[in-house]
């Protein structure tokens, strides 16, 4: 899809989907906390062409920070996935390959996808075949991948085979979205790829600071009990991850993080990047 359906201003949107436009930030983002919009909205299938006008309307998500118009894209692209809604697909996958920066969208929409389901498949590997899209676009359709995968087990052996497919050297996938697929295939157990994984790091093309080396790739999956020589250093949140559990059981006397004001999604970020919040550190 080359582009998203335009609006040059927020338009008219009546019924369940004009609701949208007042709700403002919900404040959660793991998709078990997202609103149940079919049942707290009333949208149905018949808002669903509303819905994805909604989710491109730049009217809509170039709204001023302190609107709460300007959480409606998030809000229609959830309760599109909520709607299992086929047609949103291409305008899903428009926005994440034009958004590269969006952390929201980059985050949220593999969600989507993955409650879309298996008709998103061949979409999205389309999508990965592209060597136009944005490198952290990729990631986020690997991600789909592994929402699929996990949201619809009949489809997992599909998934987990397109996941190992990106390993091998004639698909030549950049070394940070190979690392995302291995992490992902490590977080389905997918054991059999172990050989693709392998030959990946043999290869030296996989980014060790997204997943680690082939020993900790061994680990995770349960096909070695500890590491032989000393491991890479790793993202700051896979470190958090990999070492919750220990923490949890120590002591801590930290003290508590000072609250940040608000800030809302088109303000700069506070960061000092100069890029609006959302295409920052939201």
């Amino acid at each position: 899809m080359d582009s998203l359906p335009s609006c040059d201003v927020a338009a008219d949107y009546a019924g369940a989907v004009g609701q949208l436009l007042s709700f403002g930030e919900s404040g959660k983002y793991d998709p078990v906390g997202w609103p149940d919009y079919v049942a707290e909205f009333g949208v149905t299938q018949d808002d669903v062409d509303a819905l994805i006008r909604m989710m491109g309307d730049p009217a809509l998500n170039g709204a001023s920070s302190e609107s709460p118009r300007v959480w409606a894209q998030v809000h229609a692209w959830r309760a599109l996935g909520q709607l299992g809604a086929k047609t949103a697909i291409d305008p899903l996958l428009y926005i994440l390959g034009r958004d590269e920066d969006d952390d929201t969208a980059r985050e949220e929409i593999p969600y989507v996808l993955g409650m879309i389901g298996p008709a998103a498949i061949v979409p999205v590997v389309v999508f990965l075949a592209d060597s136009a899209t944005p490198v952290w676009s990729a990631v986020g359709a690997v991600g789909a991948i592994k929402e699929i995968a996990l949201r619809h087990p009949d489809c997992r052996d599909d998934c987990v085979g397109i996941l190992a497919r990106m390993l091998a050297a004639d698909w030549a996938a950049d070394a940070t979205v190979a690392g995302f697929a291995i992490l992902y295939l490590t977080e389905l157990a997918a054991v059999e790829t172990i050989d693709a994984i392998r030959d990946a790091f043999a290869r030296d093309a996989v980014d060790i600071s997204v997943v680690g080396d082939v020993e900790d790739a061994e680990i995770e999956p349960g096909l070695r009990t500890a590491r032989t020589t000393q491991g890479p250093p790793l993202l700051p949140w896979l470190t958090d991850r990999l070492t919750l559990d220990t923490l949890l059981d120590q002591p801590r006397n930290v003290a508590p993080a000072p609250r940040r004001a608000a800030v809302g999604r088109n303000e700069p970020c506070p960061c000092g990047s100069g890029k609006k919040h959302k295409k920052c550190c939201l």
